[in-house]
């Protein structure tokens, strides 16, 4: 559902800012003539970082745009799967459809699948190099595609994947089994907690993924391996997909694991006592442990880095979306980027970022850690929240961002990578669960190497109808 933001000041906003200003963009050699630029920008964002996202967009229309003839206006979607299927219609022009905005919100897919229906700025038409290498590198390689040094993406509020952990809990685990938390470094020795905090808890799940689509490429990566080429062609070892599976498949399938949507709801019942999730939802982690009606006590919270595989890369997950803008004309794209350039700037995009989770986004904020903490004491954030934007600065030290990089086709391809191994394990669950007195049997089966090899050769099969190279 599209929801649209105030409107009513629009013309209001126009008439007083051509008036004081004469209509010019923020570029010192671009004039808006005659009359002022109306932009509008669609975006995804809810609740919280809705609201904060609205309101520097009425700050700049009250302050930047004023003093400049530029009118923002935004318009909410409520999820970025709705934002891409509705730019894709428009695009497209099909019937119902409304016009397409000057500015969206896209990941890299998304918008690289758009770009060849409706051709996106080239953001070093209007940014200096100096204003680009502003930006933190990794962040703004995932506007780069087609071989070529052009930046179609501006990057707007950055989220890793976290390790969250109940302390309180694990204490009391380890206490009694020796288990250490170097385990958790690592998909191998996190398996391991799992299977011995599995037995030690009479049957309980250890630990929930809150999403798979980061996995499926990250462990490649991880591995050393590039799952896709230049042109787009696939390319999964045979050895690196073994290393997914056991880390992903075998786990849910012996119970050690239990992924939801929302696997903080598995700590808050007690029935996880971690979880792997973006660090722009930390605020999201409970505060304790309901047991029944009549029965409750408090839980720490610990973050720790994303795990990464053994001798593997030490690679962690690039998310949250970035700024594009069509193809116009003159006046409209530099003030498209105008508003761009301001609310990416410090001043603006800690406070945005912070307030709702996020990363900033230019190497200056980042640099700067104790900064950002500062931030998020004034907004009175969570205990969770705090340790998660230290971790994730923290992992950012050592870590390496991945960037995926788009190509033709890749919007429809990663979908069915980042959704075969979740759903073969959610589909083998529901068997198993559903065998009866057949379980041990069952359960064999599945663990089989048989069984990887029927996943393996499908995958391959469905990336590329079967013409992968695959390496042994």
């Amino acid at each position: 559902m599209k929801i649209r933001t105030y409107t009513g000041r629009v013309i209001l906003y126009l008439i007083a800012a051509c008036a004081l200003t004469g209509c010019k963009t923020g570029n010192s050699e671009e004039r808006i003539p005659e009359a002022p630029a109306a932009v509008t920008v669609w975006h995804s964002y809810n609740a919280l970082a809705k609201i904060k996202f609205d309101q520097l967009v009425m700050n700049f229309n009250e302050t930047v745009g004023m003093e400049k003839g530029i009118v923002v206006d935004s318009q909410g979607y409520g999820s970025s799967e709705e934002l891409s299927d509705a730019l894709y219609d428009s695009a497209n022009e099909m019937t119902g459809s409304d016009a397409l905005p000057n500015i969206f919100i896209s990941y890299p897919d998304s918008a690289y699948r758009l770009n060849e229906i409706a051709p996106l700025v080239k953001m070093e038409t209007y940014f200096t190099e100096e204003e680009l290498a502003a930006y933190r590198k990794e962040f703004l390689e995932e506007g780069i595609w087609d071989g070529t040094d052009s930046y179609r993406m501006i990057p707007i509020a950055k989220s890793t994947e976290l390790l969250y952990l109940n302390r309180t809990d694990w204490d009391r685990f380890a206490e009694e089994t020796g288990a250490s938390m170097e385990l958790l470094r690592t998909w191998e020795g996190l398996s391991k907690a799992a299977s011995m905090y599995y037995d030690w808890s009479q049957g309980k799940a250890f630990l929930g993924i809150n999403s798979y689509n980061d996995f499926a490429v990250l462990s490649a990566a991880q591995a050393g391996e590039e799952p896709y080429d230049e042109k787009g062609g696939f390319h999964y070892s045979r050895e690196t997909a073994k290393r997914a599976w056991d880390a992903y498949y075998v786990p849910h399938i012996q119970g050690w694991y239990r992924s939801s949507v929302y696997n903080q709801d598995g700590i808050k019942s007690g029935n996880l006592i971690a979880y792997i999730g973006s660090s722009a939802g930390a605020s999201f982690f409970p505060e304790e442990v309901i047991v029944n009606d009549h029965e409750t006590y408090p839980v720490e919270c610990e973050v720790l880095p994303y795990p990464v595989f053994k001798d593997g890369g030490n690679y962690m997950t690039q998310r949250g979306a970035n700024l594009a803008v069509f193809e116009s004309d003159p006046v409209h794209e530099a003030a498209a980027v105008e508003f761009l350039k301001w609310i990416t700037a410090p001043e603006q995009n800690v406070k945005f970022a912070v307030s709702t989770g996020y990363l900033p986004v230019q190497n200056k904020a980042l640099d700067s850690a104790e900064l950002v903490v500062e931030y998020v004491e004034e907004e009175n954030n969570p205990e969770a929240v705090k340790l998660g934007m230290k971790a994730a600065i923290k992992a950012m030290e050592s870590g390496i961002f991945y960037s995926r990089k788009p190509f033709k086709g890749s919007y429809e391809r990663n979908a069915v990578f980042s959704e075969s191994l979740a759903d073969r394990t959610s589909r083998d669950i529901m068997e198993l669960e559903a065998s009866g007195a057949d379980y041990d049997d069952k359960l064999h089966k599945f663990l089989s190497e048989e069984n990887f090899e029927a996943w393996y050769q499908s995958l391959l099969i469905e990336m590329d109808g079967g013409a992968n190279e695959q390496k042994d």
